[in-house]
């Protein structure tokens, strides 16, 4: 169910414990859930401190929706960044549970670089994951000066398209703005020289013990193929077709079979939002095992439920950018923006921001692991991604249901 403004404070933040960094946020000062509650009053309806706060109730509750995986449409919210004549200086793609609280923040960061510099920052914002937009096609371009001087990313989307990365990355128009890597992080060998990992969420196993009965755990990735788990995993994807995220991983580490036999072992598949839903409960979708970011893993914290942090690493899906080299002292306020401030609000939702300046709530003794830049730019990761996700479907569309005995 949605929040709603008429929600009582103590309620929804007993219930949902990772808000407390959307009011952080919009500027309420307190250090955990329960001095928030105290200061605010435990019955106190949630419309009523907006209103004395003097938030906007609607651009705060897709805040908090968001935050919490639910779809929310922003059109609602105007925001005037975009000049449709004017080159675009930043194209704006940001992880979905944040989208409303970056944008907000971002209307006025762009207002005071205006106010300091005299010039305006041409804003193309992009709604929902994967929604199209009008630069999607990033290798058509005929000169580099016709692509944003910023362009955001939110996984390994059509900024890594084949086509696009050898036209225009490998020439050397773009550079890592975030150098060097935050310490303890070195071993993923994640430094680019024109990509910028701003982030990453890490794809964990979520375990209900209840309905993994005697099964063991699964420790590592390479356990979730074994046929023993044969219709007892729930894949992460939408509308009942898989994400690539994990496919790319799955791929690489154990091969084409390793994508067969994953595809035999997956029940259901859901977005991580749905899944915070089933684990633990008696639903007919529920299973045993859920592959699922860590952000949405944190939800999941019931009574016989685990977080697997696999021993050879949490898969990275990567939150990025590319930045040109020429635009950096131009630009230099919004891509510290950008690197530093979007980071924390990726560390705040649990996944793990490189920025030195971030506090992450993930820390470097959770192993991650990372594709490699040499596969991803060696590889056209837009058609693979597809390619691997059909070959999954082929399997798991088709794959005799499981007997009883």
């Amino acid at each position: 169910m949605d929040i709603s403004a008429t929600d009582r404070i103590g309620e929804l933040l007993h219930q949902h414990p990772q808000l407390l960094d959307v009011f952080r946020a919009k500027g309420f000062k307190a250090e955990t859930t329960s001095e928030l509650i105290d200061s605010l009053g435990e019955d106190t309806m949630l419309k009523t401190v907006l209103s004395v706060k003097g938030i906007d109730p609607a651009l705060f509750l897709v805040m908090l929706n968001e935050r919490l995986g639910t779809d929310m449409a922003l059109q609602q919210i105007a925001y005037d960044f975009y000049d449709p004549d004017a080159p675009v200086n930043l194209l704006v793609k940001t992880a979905c549970p944040i989208n409303a609280l970056f944008k907000d923040q971002l209307y006025e960061r762009v207002a005071q670089n205006e106010a300091d510099t005299g010039r305006r920052v041409n804003t193309y914002l992009v709604d929902g994951c994967n929604a199209p937009h009008a630069f999607d096609r990033f290798w058509e371009p005929d000169t580099i000066d016709g692509l944003p001087d910023i362009i955001m990313s939110m996984s390994f989307d059509e900024m890594y398209d084949g086509r696009f990365v050898e036209k225009y990355v490998t020439k050397g128009h773009f550079e890592n703005v975030l150098r060097p890597i935050r310490s303890g992080y070195e071993y993923l060998d994640c430094e680019d020289d024109a990509y910028t990992l701003i982030a990453a969420l890490a794809l964990v196993i979520v375990v209900d013990e209840a309905k993994l009965g005697d099964l063991p755990l699964p420790r590592r990735w390479e356990d979730l193929l074994d046929p023993m788990y044969r219709d007892k995993i729930v894949g992460f994807g939408n509308n009942g077709r898989i994400f690539e995220y994990s496919m790319y991983y799955f791929f690489k580490e154990f091969g084409p079979e390793g994508v067969k036999k994953i595809a035999e072992n997956t029940k259901g598949i859901f977005h991580a939002a749905k899944m915070t839903k089933l684990v633990g409960t008696n639903n007919r979708d529920a299973e045993a095992i859920y592959i699922m970011p860590l952000t949405f893993a944190e939800m999941c914290r019931k009574q016989k439920t685990t977080i697997i942090y696999p021993e050879d690493g949490a898969w990275m899906i990567p939150m990025s950018c590319l930045v040109k080299k020429e635009k950096k002292e131009e630009l230099a306020g919004i891509i510290d923006f950008v690197v530093h401030t979007y980071g924390q609000m990726c560390a705040d939702m649990s996944a793990v921001a490189f920025s030195p300046k971030a506090v992450n709530r993930v820390g470097p003794e959770i192993k991650l692991k990372w594709l490699g830049w040499d596969h991803i730019k060696g590889t056209d990761m837009w058609g693979h991604g597809k390619a691997i996700c059909e070959d999954f479907h082929a399997v798991y569309d088709n794959k005799a249901p499981v007997t009883e005995p």
